[in-house]
């Protein structure tokens, strides 16, 4: 899995580090079902307004199947951003695994009807 993090009137911070590891660690179990093809691109970019206390957080998650997971968010804390852009990721890509999986058990009803004759 290949990971870019971007910062905007931001410094990197151990503190950035541990949220987005432990955001990383959440997305990369959902995604093992692509495990078997094409890695996935995480794409991440933080910015912090600079004229107020506001943080937004834009993440892409680019699927082996040429499909791109994307979230905006912002909030008032920079944790608070990526948690929800994370949050919203991992939805969408729960769907996209049943989606998935819904596929491959109809190819599968598929075969067994054309391999018993029916």
């Amino acid at each position: 899995m290949r990971i870019d993090v971007s910062f905007k009137y931001l410094e990197k911070s151990d503190f950035i580090d541990n949220i987005l590891e432990g955001n990383f660690r959440k997305i990369e179990r959902r995604l093992k079902m692509f495990r078997r093809q094409d890695p996935v691109h995480i794409s991440v970019h933080l910015e912090k307004n600079p004229h107020k206390e506001q943080y937004f957080c834009r993440s892409h998650v680019y699927l082996p199947s040429s499909k791109v997971v994307a979230a905006d968010e912002n909030g008032r804390n920079i944790s608070l951003a990526v948690n929800k852009a994370f949050s919203a990721i991992s939805k969408q890509l729960d769907k996209e695994k049943h989606k998935w999986e819904k596929q491959r058990r109809q190819s599968r009803q598929k075969r067994l009807k054309n391999d018993f004759g029916e």
